[in-house]
């Protein structure tokens, strides 16, 4: 039994993504399948989470690993910024909210490696930072005459990205959340 790598559980982890966006699985089987896909350990434990989707089986990889996202900045001056849906995280995203705010949700993001750095600056403005449930948070920000959200029940799953998030507010607020992905009708 080969061991399998942390870029091939991500290329699963999208692969599932991709099935459950597309209507082939459930929520909740995508939920646990994905929770699964994080903890694998071998490449038979991935091959039997795909075996039922289209696609062949992974097998190790022989070029380099995969590179996550470019790093990316997202600013919002008496504006607002918005990443929701499908997208590529990167290992390192900065956001600055002065005077407007933002939204950053990973429910449904493509996970390009499994440790997540945030920097999230709110000055006079806010944002927020939804989480799904599976994946790990460590927070350490600041506020001044504002809030910076600490408290962000649940546990993630082992082997799932950890996402840190780190920054400060003055009289604005960061606002960090865990939140179920919405059924499919």
């Amino acid at each position: 039994m080969t061991r399998a790598g942390e870029t091939d559980r991500i290329e699963v982890a999208q692969l599932l993504t991709d099935a459950a966006a597309q209507g082939k699985l459930q929520m909740s089987d995508y939920e646990d399948r994905l929770t699964k896909a994080y903890a694998a350990k071998t490449y038979e434990d991935l091959d039997r989470l795909r075996s039922d989707l289209l696609g062949s089986s992974v097998s190790p990889r022989s070029g380099s690993p995969a590179k996550p996202a470019p790093s990316m900045l997202l600013l919002a001056i008496m504006s607002a910024f918005e990443r929701r849906g499908r997208w590529n995280v990167p290992k390192k995203l900065t956001t600055f909210a002065l005077w407007g705010g933002g939204v950053i949700d990973l429910r449904y993001a493509d996970f390009t490696s499994t440790d997540v750095e945030i920097h999230a600056t709110s000055i006079m403005g806010g944002q927020t930072i939804l989480l799904p449930p599976e994946v790990n948070v460590e927070i350490k920000g600041h506020g001044v005459m504002g809030g910076f959200e600490h408290d962000v029940p649940g546990e993630g799953t082992p082997g799932a990205p950890t996402v840190r998030i780190h920054g400060f507010s003055l009289w604005g607020g960061v606002g960090i959340k865990r939140k179920n992905r919405k059924t499919q009708r």
